[in-house]
């Protein structure tokens, strides 16, 4: 009798198990189906600590006490390598070329476009590329009919990405991290950010708090305009932008501008802060011996710089406002509107735009889109 029902047991057992396994199965597809979970992307989480401004000035930016995390986003890549958007078609109406402004975030400010317009961009932006790529990428993935493409140019490194991208293209290869993640909770030497007792940054501001800034960055916009209209950097950009318009058949062509971090909120530091530390160990651009745009280091008085911030701007809006087929996407007036509100739009710690600043671009640019080119 007890073997009669040990096997019964046992067949029961197994039945359980059976039905809990196919449930399991079944659960998994429905799940599958349902969109709710991808297969293949990749999880990215970004902090405080991983902000550029400690990466490109060691031992010059002071770690915040808590290291938060600003974004936690698995990235998917469609068969060519570049981020999906969100609005996924066959064919893409709008296609939109940049560095890290486009790839990155959240959610990109191109997946913002899409939603605001209700019609699929496609994000072909890369890390560290600059105007000479974007030539390469038109070349190689821009080729189908678009009614938009648009060319997001960042003041910030895009004419200086020229000089060093001139002799050879960066590639994407050698533009891809495999640097193995910091957890969030490490510490900062954990994040190759070093201990001292003294910071030349974050400067303290009355409306925004604690932000760093890119020394280069502020002394990239410290040019007169003959010293930006005169330069090859310059020259090229015109160059790159002629052989993208040569690309692309009917398209509407928009040029974006976005503007550094530096721009926006230098002029709301402290003066009797760090500030003035900055200044003293500041720079002016000047032309090299082969004319490409170059930094002097030298004590720069602030009443010049700011003089001199929207230097850069006018002399690329005055370029493309002399080549027909282009539409001046101007994005400063609108991030300086913020700025002057109170409202941050960049990350306190790294150069490129918190979710505020990726909606607000989309945004921006939709109501562009919207009206059509010439």
């Amino acid at each position: 009798m007890g073997g009669v029902l040990n096997k019964r047991n046992l067949l029961i057992n197994i039945g359980l198990m059976l039905g809990g396994t196919a449930i399991g199965i079944i659960a998994v597809l429905l799940i599958l189906n349902s969109g709710e979970i991808q297969l293949g992307g990749t999880r990215f989480i970004f902090t405080d600590y991983n902000g550029d401004n400690f990466a490109h000035q060691q031992g010059l930016v002071r770690p915040p006490a808590t290291n938060r995390i600003l974004e936690d986003v698995v990235i998917f890549r469609d068969a060519d390598g570049f981020r999906r958007p969100a609005l996924t078609a066959d064919s893409y109406p709008i296609i939109a070329i940049g560095d890290s402004f486009t790839d990155g975030g959240q959610t990109p400010w191109v997946d913002y476009l899409a939603q605001s317009l209700n019609t699929p961009v496609r994000n072909l932006g890369w890390r560290g590329f600059g105007p000479l790529e974007y030539v390469a990428v038109m070349r190689d993935y821009g080729g189908d009919d678009h009614q938009w493409i648009l060319i997001a140019f960042f003041e910030g490194n895009d004419l200086g990405n020229i000089a060093t991208s001139h002799t050879a293209l960066k590639t994407r290869e050698m533009l891809t991290s495999n640097a193995t993640a910091v957890p969030p909770d490490a510490p900062p030497e954990a994040f190759g950010i070093p201990q001292r007792d003294w910071y030349l940054y974050p400067l303290t501001h009355a409306n925004f708090g604690d932000i760093a800034y890119l020394s280069s960055s502020l002394w990239w916009l410290n040019g007169t305009h003959e010293t930006y209209q005169q330069s090859q950097n310059m020259r090229l950009l015109g160059d790159a932008l002629s052989q993208i318009q040569a690309m692309a058949g009917d398209a509407c062509l928009g040029f974006i501008y976005i503007p550094s971090k530096e721009h926006l909120y230098f002029s709301y530091a402290d003066p009797m802060g760090n500030r003035q530390y900055v200044l003293q160990n500041g720079g002016r651009l000047v032309l090299d011996e082969a004319g490409w745009l170059s930094i002097s280091d030298e004590a720069v008085d602030y009443t010049v710089w700011d003089a001199n911030k929207d230097n850069l701007h006018d002399v690329i809006a005055d370029m493309i406002a002399d080549m027909d087929g282009w539409t001046f996407i101007d994005l400063l007036p609108t991030f300086e509107n913020r700025a002057s509100m109170g409202i941050l739009t960049y990350y306190e710690y790294d150069s490129h735009w918190n979710d505020a600043g990726h909606q607000l671009a989309g945004e921006t640019i939709a109501d562009v889109v919207r009206r059509g080119c010439e």
